[in-house]
């Protein structure tokens, strides 16, 4: 099916350049997450990761439980992606056509995870605001690499922070819905400390991340963000 024809304005465009000076303004951060994944029916799962972020870079390592620790994951670009899985000892690419499926049974993908700026895929237009929150509809720029169609983000007017973002396929379905909450601040970078996202095609699965570490502006080196620091963990 065709993409929705952007329907975008300036004032959309420039709602979506302040939300990315505010999201993304730290040059490197680290965070650890607790992530409690539950599936209807069965136990909640738990899993412990670290992420270190620098530019448009993510290097995610799995922490615990002992069955998926020392998995990791390097994202270069939405388009270049990369898994160690220590079972086998060898790093692999993760093909474009799976970059949608969540990972480790996380409702969150590598799609989400690979996002380091708003502007760059999609254009905007404001389609309501009053005092305290902003809805922005986001339709996906040509040949941008983004991973949906359409995002429908409502934001904290106060501090330009995304506090829901809704996600749509090609086909116009709204297939995830991601909520940001627990905002707390270092100067001025700020962070949420809980997100959840969930996964209306999995009959409302969700998977919670619970901020337990965050660093700002750290001294990562760029060697973090290798192939090789995958197989070594360096």
């Amino acid at each position: 099916m065709v993409s929705p024809v952007a329907n975008a304005d300036e004032k959309g465009d420039k709602a979506i350049a302040t939300v990315d000076s505010a999201v993304y303004k730290a040059k490197t951060q680290f965070l650890e997450y607790e992530a409690t994944i539950k599936v209807p029916e069965k136990d909640d799962k738990k899993l412990s990761l670290g992420v270190y972020m620098k530019d448009d870079k993510r290097f995610t390592e799995f922490l615990a439980p002992s069955d998926v620790k020392g998995t990791k994951v390097l994202i270069l670009s939405p388009t270049q992606m990369y898994v160690y899985l220590p079972a086998f000892k060898k790093v692999r690419r993760i093909a474009s056509h799976v970059t949608d499926q969540g990972f480790m049974g996380m409702n969150f993908a590598q799609d989400e995870m690979s996002i380091t700026g708003y502007a760059k895929m999609y254009t905007g237009e404001v389609t309501s605001e009053d005092d305290k929150t902003r809805k922005i509809t986001m339709t996906q720029k040509a040949d941008t690499g983004a991973p949906y169609a359409k995002v429908e983000m409502t934001v904290e007017k106060a501090r330009n922070l995304p506090t829901e973002l809704k996600y749509y396929s090609e086909s116009g379905t709204h297939v995830k819905t991601e909520t940001r909450s627990d905002y707390t601040c270092e100067k001025d970078f700020c962070a949420p400390v809980t997100l959840k996202m969930v996964d209306h095609t999995k009959n409302g699965a969700s998977t919670t991340l619970a901020r337990k570490k965050w660093k700002v502006n750290l001294d990562i080196p760029d060697s973090r963000f290798s192939k090789r620091a995958l197989e070594e963990g360096t």
